[in-house]
């Protein structure tokens, strides 16, 4: 076989490999089987983490984003898409300036939270509390629907 056949057979390899390996990242999050996620409980774990007076961060006193309502949150994420949601990336970033909150990472159980929320369309289902269910963390703490 030629070198420039051996060349161009290897590049088409190479290629088809990239293109199967981009193509096997991108996958939907199954929510089926997920209970709804309050934009209540969401907005908890923000505040909480986020947006507290004390913190100064996201709270309207600095130069932050603010997140203090479904409006200011709603503004960060993309429906039905939380790997392409800033709120998203900066909870899920592991170094560096983006990662939200700097010196405590929130855990996983909250960012799921967060993640399967948008992944069922960013809702607002604060005048529909009712079809929510409470979210228990494994540490305890209970966001309340009421």
């Amino acid at each position: 076989m030629k070198p420039d056949k051996i060349f161009y057979s290897l590049g088409f390899i190479i290629i088809i490999a990239v293109i199967s390996w981009i193509s096997s990242c991108t996958h939907k999050t199954d929510t089926a089987n997920i209970p709804e996620i309050c934009f209540k409980d969401v907005k908890t774990i923000v505040i909480t983490n986020c947006s507290m007076p004390n913190l100064g961060c996201h709270d309207g006193t600095g130069e932050a984003p603010v997140l203090l309502t479904y409006e200011d949150i709603r503004k960060t994420v993309s429906p039905f898409q939380a790997d392409k949601s800033s709120l998203y990336k900066v909870i899920t970033s592991t170094r560096g300036e983006n990662q939200m909150p700097p010196d405590n990472p929130l855990p996983e159980e909250l960012r799921s939270v967060i993640r399967f929320w948008i992944e069922q369309g960013a809702l607002d289902s604060t005048q529909n509390s009712s079809a929510c269910h409470t979210i228990k963390t494994q540490s305890g703490a209970g966001f309340n629907n009421q």
